[in-house]
């Protein structure tokens, strides 16, 4: 899309935006000049869009509301987000722009949660689109526990497990439970497709080192839809012919230079019932310059969620910077971190393998990040139950962060605490 057909982009979108009450009061009267008069316009909060819902963002007649949709695991009132049915379609084929490419020859295991939520709705389709065969087997729910999820990919051949990073390892933890080898026991199991939380490099990593087979993750939200694709070389590249990216500094209105982290804004283009202008997302972010083999010239690097950061000195840790660290020992697969006593203090469980953990190799790693860093390695089952794991099929998003207060207290070691499980 060129500079010009973009900005007419944005002018209808503008248009159409006008016929909701939340953007009826917020957007110029004129179309605007340029790209760059799109900065003019105030940022969109989650707080906002909780207090439009759920009907003050749709920008469309009631009767072509196709489908509905909640934000989930947030605190307090949910985001409404409504589709068409053009807007349902658009995130299953952009799913398939991505690397994953679904074919007849597949069957598409689904582990992502059904209810209220969007990604699983859309890889359903997308994966039938392409002819696919799908099993839907919702993470959310008590009839498909994690033992029948592994069953199931033996049984039935998955090639591919569609499934939040977690879901991931801990249906690895599963299989192990069980007497298999993820890397052996799945012949034709070929990618796992993940999204739902930040899939950093350490993640994907492990996750390969695991299982065997190209990890492929898309980025999106609720709110905006599918946004980012990894292709099939594993690398995530903006789509910005459906969406304006913008990465600002702390101060919310300078841009951050390329190769800098900053807040990920985000302005859907195609979004029909609840488009979104300068939606500010919530997610630390980083665009990158690199030449990919598949061709495209841009990567974002999703680093996690901008209040799930820890603080030493001037330096700011993102889930993406703690996962690097964690890469490095030889216990990765459940930890969680928080402020400590002069840095960044660790909690990691032991591992069934021989690795070991020096003061020498401690100060090697302080070093290298240019953080004081404490880590307690405790024993294996500390921070996940395995045995709940032959039981029980609901599962929520893991926690990995903590404050200096419960790390102090040593809140994470609390049965109440929810972690993993």
């Amino acid at each position: 899309m060129t500079p010009g057909e973009k900005l007419a982009a944005l002018n209808a979108l503008l248009k159409r935006c006008k016929k909701a009450p939340f953007y009826r009061e917020k957007l110029p009267e004129r179309e605007l000049r340029s790209l760059s008069e799109l900065k003019q316009i105030p940022l969109t909060t989650k707080e906002q869009l909780r207090r439009c819902s759920p009907y003050d963002l749709v920008c469309v007649p009631r009767k072509e509301l196709y489908q509905y949709h909640e934000s989930f695991g947030t605190t307090g009132t949910p985001v409404s987000t409504w589709l068409t049915k053009e807007d349902f379609k658009f995130n299953a084929r952009h799913i398939n722009t991505g690397g994953i490419n679904f074919s007849k020859e597949d069957v598409v295991l689904v582990r992502f949660p059904y209810a209220i939520s969007t990604i699983a709705h859309y890889v359903h389709r997308a994966a039938q689109l392409k002819g696919a065969c799908v099993i839907p087997a919702s993470s959310r729910s008590t009839v498909s526990p994690f033992t029948r999820i592994i069953h199931l990919m033996q049984k039935l051949e998955v090639t591919i497990l569609a499934c939040l990073p977690l879901q991931a390892l801990l249906l690895a933890e599963t299989a192990e439970l069980l007497g298999f080898n993820p890397a052996k026991d799945f012949p034709n199991l070929r990618a796992i497709f993940t999204a739902g939380e930040p899939l950093t490099d350490g993640k994907r990593k492990l996750l390969e080192s695991i299982w065997k087979v190209q990890i492929i993750n898309n980025y999106g939200m609720t709110e905006t839809g599918s946004q980012i694709n990894d292709c099939e070389f594993c690398r995530p590249h903006p789509d910005e012919n459906s969406f304006i990216y913008e990465i600002l500094k702390e101060d919310l209105q300078t841009d951050a230079e390329p190769g800098e982290t900053g807040y990920l804004v985000v302005t859907t283009l195609n979004k029909e019932a609840t488009p979104l202008i300068r939606y500010l997302t919530g997610d630390r972010a980083k665009l990158i310059h690199e030449e990919c083999p598949c061709g495209k010239e841009k990567v974002i690097e999703i680093r996690g969620r901008m209040q799930n950061t820890i603080k030493v000195g001037r330096r700011v840790l993102d889930q993406w910077d703690l996962d690097d660290l964690v890469s490095l020992l030889p216990y990765r697969r459940f930890w969680i971190a928080g402020p400590g006593t002069r840095g960044v203090k660790f909690v990691i469980e032991k591992e069934n393998c021989s690795g070991t953990l020096s003061a020498h190799f401690i100060r090697k790693l302080e070093q290298l990040h240019e953080v004081p860093l404490e880590v307690e390695i405790v024993p294996k089952g500390t921070l996940l139950d395995r045995s709940k794991l032959l039981s029980v099929g609901r599962i929520g998003k893991p926690r990995y962060i903590y404050t200096a207060a419960e790390m102090q207290q040593k809140t994470y070691l609390k049965a109440e605490e929810t972690k993993f499980l």
